[in-house]
C-alpha cells in the first residue's frame, strides 16, 4: 500500500464518522464538487460527474450523498477509478455553490479538516517520506479549483507552489513543516506519526553522515600534517642530522618520531614546559621551512 493509500483510508474512515452531520457533510461535498465535479444544468436541478480514486473514497461519498438528499445515478468503473454520476435537486443548490470564505470565518481551523480531507482525498497524492522527498500535490480538474484552493490554502497558513504539467496545474506542498501541518489539520493523525518518523529518522541519519564527514575530513588533514612533518624531519636527519636543529626545534622533532600518531596538543603536553598547539604549529612550520631551506641548498 503506498503511503497516500494509506492516508486516503485513514482520512475517509476518520470522516465517515461525520458524513451524517449535515454541516460537515455539506462542507465535505462541496470540496469533492469544486475541485473535481462536472456540472450539467438540469430542469429540477443538476446532474454533478465525479470522477475518484475507487476504494475509501468512493465508500465516504456513498456515504455523505444520500444523508444531504442527493441520488447516484450511475456509476462507471475504470481500471483505478471510478465516476459518479450524482444527481443534486434544486434544494441542494448550495452544495455546488458553497460560500467557502463565510464557512471559514464561522468555524476557524477547526472548519478546514472536512476541507483540507476531501481536497486530499478527491485530487491528493503524497511520495512515500521513506525516500526523501517531501511532495504532496494537488491535482484539480474543475474549472476554478486552482484560485479556490489557493485560497483556502492561504487562509490555513500554506504558500502552495504551482507547477504545470500536460496541459494542467498542480498545486505543490514540498516543505517538510508544511506536509506535517497538512497531515495535522486535515485529521491524517497515524499518517503524520509515520511522516514525522521517517522524517526525525533521516535528519538524524543525515547529521550522523555529516559529522562522519566532518570527522574524516580532520583526521585525512591532520595526516597529511603529520606526514609532511615527518618528511621535513626526514630531509634535515639525512642532510645535517636533527641536532643541527634549535634546540626547542629539535625537542619537536624527536617527540613527533617517538609519536607519528599524536596531536599537536598531544604532543605539546610532552615539551618541557608544556607547549600550546598553536606553539607546537609554529615549530613544525620553521621545521619545514628549514627543510626546504637544505633541499634548496642541495
Amino acid at each position: 500500500m503506498t503511503f497516500s493509500s494509506k492516508i486516503r483510508q485513514e482520512l475517509a474512515q476518520r470522516h465517515r464518522q461525520h458524513a451524517k452531520e449535515p454541516d460537515w457533510a455539506l462542507a465535505s461535498f462541496a470540496s469533492f464538487a469544486a475541485s473535481l465535479g462536472k456540472i450539467r444544468e438540469e430542469e429540477s436541478g443538476w446532474e454533478l460527474t465525479l470522477r475518484v480514486t475507487n476504494g475509501p473514497t468512493v465508500s465516504l461519498l456513498e456515504t455523505i450523498i444520500p444523508s444531504l438528499g442527493f441520488s447516484i445515478r450511475k456509476r462507471l468503473t475504470g481500471k483505478r477509478d471510478l465516476t459518479l454520476v450524482i444527481f443534486i435537486p434544486q434544494s441542494g443548490r448550495p452544495a455546488l455553490f458553497f460560500d467557502f470564505d463565510a464557512w471559514l470565518e464561522e468555524t476557524g481551523d477547526l472548519g478546514l479538516e472536512p476541507l483540507l480531507a476531501s481536497f486530499f482525498l478527491a485530487t491528493g497524492v503524497m511520495s512515500d517520506p521513506a525516500t526523501g522527498r517531501y511532495r504532496l500535490a494537488f491535482s484539480p480538474s474543475a474549472g476554478g479549483a486552482i484560485p479556490l484552493m489557493s485560497r483556502v490554502f492561504d487562509k490555513a497558513g500554506f504558500q502552495a507552489g504551482q507547477t504545470r504539467h500536460q496541459g494542467r496545474i498542480h498545486l505543490l506542498f514540498t516543505k517538510g513543516e508544511d506536509v506535517a501541518r497538512f497531515l495535522l489539520l486535515s485529521g491524517a493523525h497515524n499518517a503524520l506519526l509515520l511522516f514525522e518518523q521517517e522524517r526525525s529518522e533521516r535528519e538524524l541519519i543525515g547529521q550522523v553522515n555529516r559529522q562522519v564527514n566532518f570527522d574524516e575530513a580532520n583526521a585525512n588533514r591532520r595526516a597529511d600534517s603529520i606526514a609532511r612533518q615527518l618528511e621535513a624531519i626526514r630531509v634535515i636527519e639525512e642532510a645535517r642530522g636533527i641536532d643541527f636543529l634549535p634546540p626547542s626545534l629539535a625537542e619537536a622533532a624527536y617527540a613527533r618520531l617517538d609519536n607519528r600518531g599524536a596531536s599537536l596538543e598531544e604532543l605539546g603536553e610532552t615539551m618541557e614546559p608544556p607547549v600550546s598547539k598553536s606553539g607546537m604549529s609554529h615549530r613544525f612550520s620553521r621545521i619545514r621551512a628549514i627543510a626546504r631551506a637544505l633541499k634548496g641548498d642541495e
